[in-house]
């Protein structure tokens, strides 16, 4: 009987050096923090208008640019995937067709929606297939093209 005993506290001996460790471990943590790995992203004000649109599109290539991938960039400028893909064909016809998106912007009015507006650009940019290929090259060769506009 008394094998059995002294088997049993040794091993509740080893329990609460393992628990000591391992709360010893949870203040480190504490006291120190985890590093995250994840990049926090940033809040970012809505867009109002096709020009910010324009704008918000602009920055997101120019940090893909430095960055190298899309994800890094959309992060980096504080905005969803989701919401670039959408408003996407209003940057895309303003650096495709300027004078085509000068035209559109012109009956544009704040109380219609950019994703409206988008759907117009978008329609406007398949009308005419060299508008089409114009943004396929500019996409396939990385060029954004928006320093000369």
């Amino acid at each position: 009987m008394s094998d059995s005993s002294s088997k049993t506290s040794s091993s509740d001996g080893d329990r609460k050096k393992k628990r000591k460790k391992r709360k010893e471990m949870r203040i480190k943590r504490k006291k120190y923090g985890k590093k995250s790995k994840k990049m926090e992203a940033k809040t970012c004000q809505r867009a109002q208008n096709p020009q910010q649109v324009v704008a918000r599109y602009k920055k997101i290539l120019r940090h893909f640019s430095k960055d190298g991938t899309m994800s890094a960039a959309f992060k980096h400028v504080g905005v969803d995937r989701n919401t670039v893909v959408v408003t996407a064909p209003i940057a895309e016809l303003y650096i495709a067709a300027p004078v085509k998106y000068q035209e559109l912007l012109k009956n544009h009015s704040s109380q219609v929606k950019l994703g409206v507006f988008a759907t117009q650009c978008g329609a406007a940019i398949l009308e005419d297939p060299a508008k089409e290929d114009t943004i396929k090259t500019f996409k396939a060769s990385g060029k954004s093209e928006l320093s000369s506009h």
